[in-house]
């Protein structure tokens, strides 16, 4: 007799079996790909992470600021430099036993990078130098917060606002004196020496004039036993000169998301951080190859001398505008002024050009406390923008005399640093950035290893397009971006 057994359950079993094994090993696979792709992203990222810590130390140690040099130090430079070094990062995170020269060593995973392209960039020189600016005020926001500029745009204004940035005294006083001699030869007066009881004369007058404005202002007004550094550019050229010839690394520009630092306040803020890493005259950087380096930034010359002479004829012709402003309003020194003109022109018997020759000695007073001002503000001094009549440190009969001495420093008003920031916040915005980029690269290619320096060659943002292939012949495509303001997204 034969037993019949029923094997349903053995083709059932055998039938899931199957279908629970095929399932297991996709999930086997899938996990498998799920490693392959966490490795080959944390290698892109740590490659990455990497190449922004080689951020220049001596950029950092002076400015203040990040930057990958793509250069390293080196004579040239450029993105296949920084793509170099971090596909070296990678190798290494792909392969840490490599180095080990272990016996028999192997990856399971067997991953590798065949590809690898930097897409995009942010060079620190791009978009008229936005990029160097963003983060140089982002610095400045995120050390010192609240508003910076509020006191230099309050000063600004008044000067904008009086004109005092556009009035040509010495082109009106020039004029106005022209004129008036003119007149006198037309009469037939040729002698200017006839004086007042007082000693007052108009060849004094005329005298003053051109011991201001012929024997030059710098000789005029430095203090006493002052002396001027002699400091003159050397190697180069330098970026400005490198911007205009258009011979410059560049990039994409700012990146996405990052701020754009156009506006007045943060133009301001900028100035603010130039006060803050350059030199000038009242405080040297005696490590840079200029010492006066913001006076460089106003005026462009290539020594001390020069941008310190540039930058005192400018602060004297604001101060002598300001001045003139002043003396105008003022009804007591006016009238002093006709008095003394009115006798003048009768020593001189032309009584009609009374109202001329005061306008020409309310401007040479003006000129003579002009050249206080600054003198005072070169040796420490402070000195308001528009100063009250009781501020005034020279007098008529002074001035009558020949006299340009005389004066104290003031405790309340601007300081020569003060003015500094007055004038960066007037100038020429890509002029300005362009030469502060000149300070910086003259400071680092000072120090060791960086004779070479170039700021267009650093960088401050990467994206990078990364492939990755295992051992299974899956492929793995994917980008990255990383900088310095903010973690990598």
């Amino acid at each position: 007799m034969q037993t019949k057994y029923s094997a349903y359950l053995t083709i059932y079993l055998s039938l899931i079996f199957g279908i629970v094994l095929s399932l297991l090993f996709v999930f086997v696979e899938g996990a498998a790909i799920g490693a392959v792709r966490a490795q080959a992203e944390l290698v892109a990222d740590l490659g990455l992470d990497s190449v922004f810590a080689e951020y220049h130390r001596e950029l950092l140690e002076q400015y203040e600021l990040f930057y990958v040099d793509s250069s390293y130090g080196g004579v040239n430079g450029g993105i296949g430099m920084v793509e170099k070094h971090l596909s070296d990062y990678m190798e290494y995170n792909l392969n840490p036993e490599k180095d080990l020269h272990l016996l028999g060593q192997t990856t399971l995973l067997k991953l590798i990078n065949p590809y690898l392209e930097i897409a995009e960039v942010s060079c620190a020189s791009d978009d008229n130098c936005m990029v160097w600016k963003a983060q140089a005020v982002n610095y400045m926001k995120a050390v010192y917060g609240g508003d910076l500029a509020a006191r230099v745009r309050e000063q600004m204004d008044i000067v904008q606002s009086n004109g005092l940035d556009e009035k040509d005294v010495a082109g009106a006083l020039k004029a106005q004196k022209q004129e008036f001699e003119e007149t006198l030869l037309e009469k037939g007066i040729v002698e200017y020496g006839a004086e007042s009881e007082e000693g007052y004369s108009y060849q004094k007058v005329s005298g003053m004039f051109d011991k201001i404005i012929g024997e030059g202002i710098l000789a005029l007004v430095m203090p006493e036993h002052a002396s001027i550094s002699g400091a003159v550019m050397e190697g180069g050229p330098y970026f400005s000169v490198r911007k205009k010839n258009g011979n410059i690394n560049r990039g994409i520009g700012l990146h996405e998301g990052a701020d754009r630092p156009d506006g007045l306040a943060d133009e301001l803020i900028y100035g603010a951080y130039l006060m803050k890493m350059c030199g000038n005259y009242r405080a040297p950087k005696n490590e840079g190859l200029l010492k006066y380096q913001t006076e460089y930034i106003l005026c462009g010359y290539k020594s001390d001398t020069e941008n310190l002479r540039g930058f005192v004829e400018r602060l004297f012709a604001l101060r002598a505008a300001a001045n003139f402003i002043a003396i105008s309003g003022d009804h007591a020194k006016r009238s002093e002024v006709e008095l003394v003109s009115a006798v003048l022109c009768t020593l001189l018997t032309v009584p009609e050009l009374t109202d001329l020759l005061t306008e020409i000695i309310l401007g040479m007073w003006a000129f003579a406390e002009s050249v206080i001002d600054v003198r005072q503000l070169l040796d420490g001094g402070r000195i308001a923008l528009i100063k009250n009549s009781g501020d005034w440190s020279t007098s008529l009969s002074g001035l009558l005399k020949g006299n340009l001495s005389g004066g104290s420093n003031h405790a309340s008003g601007l300081s020569y640093q003060d003015y500094l920031s007055i004038f960066l916040g007037l100038m020429n915005r890509d002029t300005k950035v362009a030469r502060s980029l000149d300070i910086v690269e003259m400071d680092l290619r000072k120090t060791d290893g960086n004779e070479h320096f170039r700021i267009d060659r650093c960088m401050d943002y990467i994206k990078v397009h990364f492939g990755f292939e295992d051992a299974g012949g899956h492929e793995f495509v994917f980008s990255r971006k990383m900088c310095y303001a903010s973690e990598s997204f």
